[in-house]
C-alpha cells in the first residue's frame, strides 16, 4: 500500500479559512496567561468572562464574514495527480459556515447561562473547557479527512468529562464517569472503523476514499471491509448523538452536571456529533449509502421513538429533557435514511434536511434550557426539580412561561412554534419523496408522542397554584440568553423559509 501523494510535504494553510476557530484558540491562551497573571483574583474572574465571551462573538463574527463572501475556502491541501484527486484537510463552504454557526450561537447562550452558576465558580478551568469543545466543534465541521475529524471529534467530547464534573458532588461524579466510559468506548469503536477504512481504501482524505469506494471493480471483499469500517466508525459517532443504543450515557450525565453545561451538551456537543456523522457518511461515505442508509433509518425510527417513550414518564425536569434529546437526535437522524440511491441530488436533500431540523432543534433548545436554567436557581430542588415546579408560572412570571412555552411548541411542532412543524415537515419530506412510508409513519406516530408530553408541561404553567409559584429576580447574562434564544426561535418561526431552504449550494 503507498501512502497518498503529499503527505510527506508541507501544506500550505489559508488562515481565511480557518479564521472561526482562531477566536476560541486565541482566547485559550490568554486565559491561561490571565490565570497565570492574576490568580484567584476577582477581576481576573471578569477578565474571564470578557475573554471567553469575546472570543465567541469573533468566532461569530468571521462566520458571518466569510458567509458575506460567499467564497468556498480549501486549505492543508494535497496535489493530485497519478489518479488522485486534489483534497484538502479543512474545506470552509456553506454547509461548514451552517454549522459553525449553530456551535458559535448555542456556545454564546450557554455561556451566559453558565457564568453565574456553581459549576463556573472556577472561571478559568471552566471556560477554557468551553472554549475547547468549541474549538473542536468548528473544526469538525470542515474536516475532510479522518485524522481530523476523528481529532476534532475527541477535541469536543472529552473536555465535556471535565465540566460535567466541575460542580464537585456525588451526581457529577457519576455523570462524568458515566461520560468517561462512553467516550473511551466510543473512541475505540470509533478508531476501528476508521482504521478498516483506511486498509481498504488507502486513503484518508473522504473525497478520495468515495472516489475509491465507487469503483464497480472494486473486489467484494474490500467492500466488505469498508462497509464493516463504515457502520463502525458509524456506532462510534452514534455514542456522542446519543442514537439508541447507544444513548444510556444521556440521562445520568444530563442530570449530574450544571444545568447550563447539561444544555451546552444537548446542544453544542449534540451538533458536533451531528456534524461528525453527516460529514463521515456523505462526504466520505456516499457511495455506499445503499448499504448504510436502511441501517441509520432503523436507528432513527428506535431512537425517535425510544427516547420519546421514555420521556412520557419523565417528571424531574431536566431528566424530561434528557430524553427529549434522544428522541431529536433520532429526528436528526432520520432524513439520512433516504440518501439510499448515493446520487447527489438524494444526499443533498438528505443532509440539507438533517441540518436544517439540527438548526431548529438548536433554537428551541435553548429557549427551553434557558427558562429551566433559571427556574432551578430559586427552587430548593435545584436541578433536580420536577415538571411540577411550573404549575401557575404564568401568574409570577409571564414572559419566561411565554419564552418557555413556545419552546416547547416548537420541540413539540405545534404552532405557534412554526420553526418545529417546519422542521419536522423538512425532516419527513425526503422520506416521501423516496417512498419509504414505513418510517414516514413512524415519524408521525412520534409526533404525536411528543405532543403529549411537551403540551402536559407546557399546561402545567397555566394551572391552578399549589401553593406560591416560584419567582425570580432575572440575572443581566440569563436576562440576555434568554432573550437571544427566544428570539431566534421567533425569527425561524416567522422565516421558516431558513429551515425550508437550508440546502447547502456545495456539499464537500
Amino acid at each position: 500500500m503507498t501512502l497518498e501523494p503529499g503527505l510527506t510535504s508541507v501544506q500550505s494553510v489559508d488562515w481565511s479559512a480557518l479564521s472561526p476557530v482562531i477566536g476560541p484558540v486565541v482566547g485559550i491562551v490568554l486565559m491561561l496567561l490571565l490565570d497565570a497573571a492574576l490568580p484567584r483574583r476577582a477581576v481576573a474572574r471578569r477578565g474571564h468572562d470578557a475573554i471567553a465571551l469575546l472570543a465567541l462573538v469573533g468566532s461569530g463574527g468571521a462566520v458571518l464574514w466569510l458567509a458575506h463572501a460567499r467564497r468556498d475556502l480549501a486549505t492543508l491541501c494535497v496535489p493530485g495527480g497519478a489518479g488522485h484527486l486534489r483534497s484538502c484537510s479543512f474545506e470552509s463552504s456553506t454547509f461548514t459556515l451552517t454549522l459553525q454557526g449553530l456551535v458559535v450561537a448555542g456556545a454564546i447562550v450557554c455561556l451566559l447561562l453558565a457564568a453565574d452558576g456553581d459549576g463556573a465558580r472556577d472561571r478559568a478551568p471552566h471556560h477554557l473547557l468551553i472554549l475547547t469543545v468549541v474549538a473542536g466543534a468548528l473544526v469538525l465541521a470542515g474536516a475532510r479527512d479522518l485524522i481530523t475529524l476523528v481529532v476534532a471529534l475527541e477535541t469536543a467530547s472529552l473536555p465535556g468529562i471535565a465540566l460535567v464534573a466541575l460542580r464537585r458532588d456525588a451526581p457529577a461524579a457519576q455523570g462524568a464517569l458515566t461520560l468517561l466510559l462512553t467516550a473511551v468506548g466510543s473512541l475505540a469503536v470509533l478508531l476501528l472503523g476508521v482504521s478498516l477504512l483506511f486498509f481498504a481504501t488507502g486513503s484518508l482524505h473522504l473525497d478520495r476514499i468515495n472516489d475509491t469506494l465507487s469503483d464497480p471493480g472494486l473486489p467484494a471483499g474490500v467492500k466488505a471491509v469498508a462497509l464493516a469500517g463504515a457502520l463502525l466508525a458509524a456506532a462510534g459517532v452514534g455514542f456522542k448523538l446519543s442514537a439508541v443504543p447507544f444513548h444510556l450515557w444521556t440521562p445520568d450525565t444530563y442530570a449530574g452536571a450544571p444545568l447550563p453545561i447539561a444544555a451546552f451538551l444537548a446542544v453544542v456537543s449534540k451538533t458536533a456529533g451531528a456534524t461528525a456523522l453527516v460529514v463521515l457518511l456523505s462526504l466520505g461515505l456516499s457511495s455506499m449509502s445503499g448499504s448504510w442508509a436502511p441501517i441509520i433509518g432503523v436507528v432513527a425510527a428506535v431512537t425517535v421513538t425510544f427516547g420519546n417513550l421514555v420521556a412520557m414518564r419523565q417528571r424531574i425536569a431536566v431528566r424530561l429533557l434528557a430524553w427529549s434529546t434522544v428522541a431529536q437526535a433520532g429526528w436528526v437522524l432520520l432524513p439520512l435514511a433516504s440518501a439510499g440511491d448515493g446520487t447527489p441530488t438524494a444526499v443533498r436533500q438528505a443532509v440539507a434536511a438533517s441540518v436544517g431540523y439540527l438548526a431548529a432543534y438548536v433554537a428551541a433548545s435553548l429557549a427551553a434550557f434557558s427558562v429551566v436554567v433559571v427556574l432551578s436557581r430559586h427552587h430548593p430542588a435545584a436541578e433536580e426539580h420536577s415538571i411540577d415546579a411550573y404549575r401557575g408560572l404564568v401568574r409570577r412570571e409571564p414572559i419566561a412561561t411565554a419564552v418557555l412555552a413556545f419552546a416547547l411548541a416548537c420541540l413539540a411542532g405545534l404552532p405557534p412554534g412554526v420553526v418545529g412543524l417546519m422542521a419536522k415537515v423538512v425532516a419527513v419530506r425526503p422520506l416521501v419523496n423516496a417512498s419509504m412510508w414505513p418510517l414516514a409513519v413512524v415519524a408521525a406516530i412520534n409526533v404525536a408522542l411528543g405532543i403529549f408530553y411537551y403540551l402536559r408541561w407546557a399546561a402545567l404553567m397555566f394551572a391552578p397554584t399549589r401553593g406560591r409559584a416560584i419567582t425570580w429576580r432575572v440575572r443581566p447574562f440569563e436576562g440576555i440568553a434568554i432573550g437571544a434564544s427566544a428570539a431566534s426561535a421567533v425569527a425561524l418561526s416567522v422565516w421558516p423559509q431558513a429551515i425550508a431552504g437550508l440546502l447547502p449550494t456545495v456539499l464537500r
